[in-house]
């Protein structure tokens, strides 16, 4: 069964590097479009509100659909907008394939968790959803990268082009590997009712949305912020993401390997830790590559870690609402990403990229110390359940 599991990996690679190609390419898109890095920050920040917003309704008016139809049809989908990305004549209409391209990504990342979760014994489902979060990491790993060096050798056009040829291939993964007939619970109003009414839940997914604003607030210029705090080229850049991207998909294995025996809020906690330091240190790269590259490792421990940690913490903490928590969960990591790389383009408009991470600090200690806030009251609730 596991074996099966691959496509959905190679899906989210697909999601991922859909996502991870556009920061990677910030420079290049800047200069060929005519407009400045804010304005490709906000590419960044619809791409994700449209997920944010959709992404539950989406969920719920797709429950009574089968698994295998709507995850390849959703990469069939990312795959067409893409090719059509590449062909947009201007600014405004790779604006517009960008926030339709995100419906696919908006079905997709959700329903694989939630898809490998039935596809598995339930004391394997944090290794499984783990495995499919695993994609993400290697986008990181290959996706931006190469977007970054594709993007200023060959254009960002073909780049494009070329994420939507391997969103085509994957969806026949997908299509071939997951198996028919396959459904999740409908999503009715009680579920999302008893969702609501649940404070520790709702915490624990606040903290994927804080988060993910303080990750991708930086993150989003990030080649920017290299360029400009220690004069990296095209090639540097590329194998500074290279190096975030490695460090990515070990801290997601360790994560993936330990989370059914020290718990993934533990996981979660230790990958926000590491990314923290690396963003309250970064001040030390101006000028130093090998500070710069110690510190992109250090950030990449914990940068993919912590998806994985928070989708398996949500079914454990309530598994009859795995449907709703998971689908809510995806917004907020796309919530965080809108709004973070919102925040990002107005702080590097007024004030430049040197204190960019110091902001970004702020919303990820607070996530640390929601997380924590948020297992003690779950602790608490089953104490008195028991009681």
């Amino acid at each position: 069964m596991q074996s099966r599991l691959w496509s959905l990996t190679l899906g989210n690679f697909a999601i991922g590097t859909g996502v991870m190609v556009v920061p990677g390419m910030l420079n290049d898109l800047s200069a060929d479009l005519a407009v400045s890095p804010a304005r490709i920050g906000w590419l960044i920040s619809a791409f994700a509100m449209t997920i944010c917003i959709s992404g539950p309704f989406l969920a719920s008016w797709t429950s009574a659909i089968d698994r295998r139809k709507l995850l390849t049809a959703s990469l069939l989908l990312y795959a067409a907008m893409h090719f059509a990305a590449a062909l947009s004549p201007g600014y405004d209409a790779l604006l517009a394939a960008r926030i339709i391209t995100a419906v696919g990504g908006a079905i997709f990342t959700a329903q694989a968790a939630a898809t490998a979760g039935l596809m598995v014994p339930a004391d394997m489902r944090g290794k499984a959803i783990g495995l499919v979060f695993l994609g993400w990491s290697i986008a990181a790993v290959i996706g931006t990268p190469i977007g970054s060096y594709l993007g200023a050798h060959i254009g960002w056009r073909p780049t494009l082009a070329l994420v939507g040829l391997l969103s085509l291939l994957f969806a026949g993964a997908v299509w071939r590997q997951i198996p028919a007939r396959l459904f999740v619970a409908p999503m009715d109003s009680a579920a999302w009712k008893a969702l609501f009414a649940d404070t520790p839940l709702l915490l624990a997914i606040s903290v994927t949305a804080i988060q993910a604003l303080g990750l991708f607030s930086m993150f989003s210029y990030m080649a920017l912020v290299l360029k400009d705090g220690i004069d990296a080229t095209p090639a540097v850049i590329s194998l500074l993401f290279l190096c975030f991207g490695i460090t990515g998909v070990i801290g997601n294995i360790i994560g993936a390997r330990v989370m059914d025996r020290v718990g993934p809020a533990r996981v979660g906690i230790a990958a926000m830790a590491c990314m923290l330091a690396a963003l309250l240190l970064w001040p030390l790269t101006r000028g130093s590559l090998s500070m710069a590259t110690a510190l992109m490792l250090l950030w990449g421990v914990g940068c993919f870690a912590i998806n994985g940690s928070q989708q398996a913490r949500l079914v454990a903490m309530a598994p009859k609402l795995a449907s709703a928590s998971v689908s809510l969960n995806s917004s907020a990591i796309y919530l965080g990403q809108a709004v973070g790389a919102f925040l990002g383009g107005l702080i590097v408009s007024i004030q430049g990229t040197a204190a960019l991470s110091y902001y970004a600090a702020v919303p990820m200690a607070a996530a640390i110390g929601i997380s924590y806030l948020a297992g003690n009251l779950a602790l608490r609730r089953t104490a008195m359940e028991a009681a």
